[in-house]
């Protein structure tokens, strides 16, 4: 699981690398799997963390500049689009942000939402994005 960003703004340059840091964690997939467990049987969330860890790719960051448009993050089929016009955000709040597109990227053939849904009220990607606001 990697990020990758080559672009020259330092700011979405470092949290990139601390994006990198946390993902590879070994503290972060314990967070993950003690939010799993308070919110689903054990069974489903070794299941899911286990398929987690097996995903492995890497998925570009691109930054665009549009200081008029709407959109601060979106992800796309294959890379992460970020207005750097609009980084005047919190480095843990890019950070959760970046996080939880990546784990939506991830999930796009649908191997974790099997398991667990990731588009229901639960919002996983969002509170894995928030996990890792406490590693920043």
């Amino acid at each position: 699981m990697k990020l990758i960003y080559n672009g020259g703004n330092r700011k979405l340059s470092r949290v990139v690398k601390r994006a990198n840091e946390i993902l590879l964690s070994s503290f972060y997939f314990i967070e993950i799997e003690k939010y799993l467990q308070q919110n689903y049987d054990e069974d489903r969330s070794s299941v899911f963390l286990r398929e987690l860890r097996s995903l492995d790719r890497e998925v570009d960051v691109k930054g665009f500049w549009n200081p008029i448009g709407r959109r601060f993050l979106r992800a796309k089929d294959d890379y992460i689009l970020i207005n750097t016009a609009h980084l005047s955000k919190s480095h843990r709040t890019l950070l959760a942000q970046l996080i939880g597109e990546y784990l939506l990227i991830l999930d796009q053939q649908e191997q974790l939402s099997r398991i667990i849904p990731l588009n229901d009220g639960a919002n996983l990607p969002a509170n894995f994005g928030s996990i890792a606001k406490n590693f920043m």
